[in-house]
């Protein structure tokens, strides 16, 4: 998340998803970035996060080193 979140303050991101009534701390957003452990992100957070980053849902999956098979994301280029 971190890259795509770029240099923008995550404030600002808590803000952007604020708009989309994703309520979300800049709190919980860090724990997400530095955390690998933080599970449980909800539809409308994940789908946010897509929305002001302006990508898809398999580019902000393939952020994590983990490959994510369940959901057929199992080779990130």
């Amino acid at each position: 998340m971190r890259a795509l979140r770029g240099d923008m303050p995550l404030v600002t991101l808590s803000k952007k998803l604020a708009e989309l009534e994703v309520e979300i701390s800049r709190q919980y957003l860090n724990r997400m970035e530095t955390n690998t452990e933080v599970k449980n992100a909800s539809p409308e957070l994940v789908s946010g996060l897509c929305q002001v980053f302006g990508c898809t849902l398999a580019e902000l999956l393939c952020l994590k080193s983990t490959k994510i098979v369940q959901l057929g994301v199992d080779n990130c280029n």
